[in-house]
Parts: structure tokens; sequence; C-alpha cells
């Protein structure tokens, strides 16, 4: 990958978005390109050194109980965003692991630049601002779900959400989710077990408002399944 490359990645993404051109031909340098594997992580080991920007691909935020080495992931990280900033900020320990969907593509820049961007540059603390909240926001949505839905309305609510951040359509109520969705990941998603995601996925399918083959997903009926979540939603 060339330094024109990084900084497209860069000027995209949502820590480094609305800064001055020479930021980036200064800094550019600094980023080195990552390829993680399908369902390979990152852990605490790495994290602790470095943040780390997707170029392509997604992960997720994975957090395992080591006790029972049962693992929820609450919040699902796509491109431009990135990871993990409560470790970059503070140099604190972190549970998470952040694992790939597929084959993804990262930028990796050390911890201590960008604590010294934030710091130098508003631009870049408001962005890094902007990016918890959003974190905050998944994870609240996440609790909310477990505490008061069942798994398959909390299954319907993940499906929707994805589903209406996807510009493309297959046509005017039919969405592709271009995400690599095993049921085991589904379930971390959902903060269940995969054997009761399928089940519930199932049911979805019957109701005619997903497809769902080998870890892929498509809302087959998309006012059908918000209907269907306002009903069920107060």
């Amino acid at each position: 990958m060339n330094e024109k490359e990084v900084i497209q990645i860069l000027k995209r993404s949502t820590l480094f978005s609305g800064l001055e051109e020479s930021f980036f031909q200064e800094n550019a340098r600094f980023f080195h390109p990552v390829t993680l594997k399908r369902h390979e992580g990152i852990n605490d080991g790495l994290i602790l050194r470095y943040f780390h920007i997707i170029a392509q691909g997604a992960c997720t935020m994975r957090l395992t109980d080591p006790a029972t080495s049962k693992s929820i992931a609450p919040c699902l990280l796509r491109e431009g965003e990135g990871f993990d900033l409560l470790c970059t900020i503070d140099d604190h320990e972190s549970w998470a692991e952040y694992v790939s969907l597929e084959e993804t593509l990262l930028l990796r820049i050390r911890n201590e630049y960008l604590r010294h961007w934030i710091e130098a540059y508003p631009q870049v603390s408001a962005n890094a601002l902007r990016q918890l909240v959003k974190i905050v926001q998944q994870l609240e949505d996440f609790s909310e779900s477990v505490v008061f839905y069942d798994v398959k309305t909390r299954l319907a609510k993940l499906i929707l959400r994805l589903a209406l951040k996807e510009k493309k359509r297959l046509d005017s109520n039919s969405v592709d989710i271009p995400l690599h969705l095993t049921h085991e990941v589904l379930a971390e998603m959902v903060g269940s077990v995969r054997s009761v995601v399928t089940t519930s996925l199932q049911a979805l399918k019957k109701e005619g408002l997903i497809f769902d083959q080998r870890a892929h997903l498509i809302v087959q009926d998309l006012e059908k399944l918000k209907n269907k979540l306002a009903a069920l939603l107060p």
C-alpha cells in the first residue's frame, strides 16, 4: 500500500475526517497496513500498543468470561471506524478482543502518536468523542435488548439495524447484508447461544422476512420486518 492510498483511507475514517491536507502529508508514513484473516483476533497485547483503523472489512468487539468461556459481541465496527480508543486514551488493560468477520485490512498506528494528536488537534479530539459515543450507544442498545427482549426479537432488531445501514438494495424492499455472519457470531451479537439463534432464524425465515444460507443474510421484506418490530417494541 502506497502513501496516497493510506491518505485516502485516513480521510474517510471517523477519527481523521475534516483535517487539513498537511496533517496527512506529514503523518501518513506512521501508519502501517495489517491484514487479518477471517475470524482472526487482536487482543490486549497489541491493543495496549496500537490503535487500528478498519480500511476494508468489519470486526466485532468480543468480550469473553474467563471462567465459562462464554462470549458476547456487543459492538460491530465497520470501514472507517477503529479500536480501541479507551486503551489509547488512558493506557488501561482491556478485556476486549477485536475479531474480523472476514478478511479485513487495517491501518495500525502507535498509541502514543494518537494520544499526541488527540491533545494537539481539536478536530481529532472531537472525532474521537463522536466515535466513543457510537460505541456507548451500541453497548446501551445491547444491554437494553438482553434485559427486555427475547432472542428472536433481539435478532430481528440486529438484522434490521444492519439492513438499514446498507445503501445498496437488491430491489425497493430487499437488502443484502454483505457480512459473513455465522450463527455463532450472531449468537454473540445478541447475547445468546447458537442453537437458540438457529431456531430464531428459521422462524424469521418461515415468516418470509429473511433468507439465511452459509453465513449470508438477505432481508427479503424490509417493510414487513419494520412493521413486525414496531408492533413488538414500545
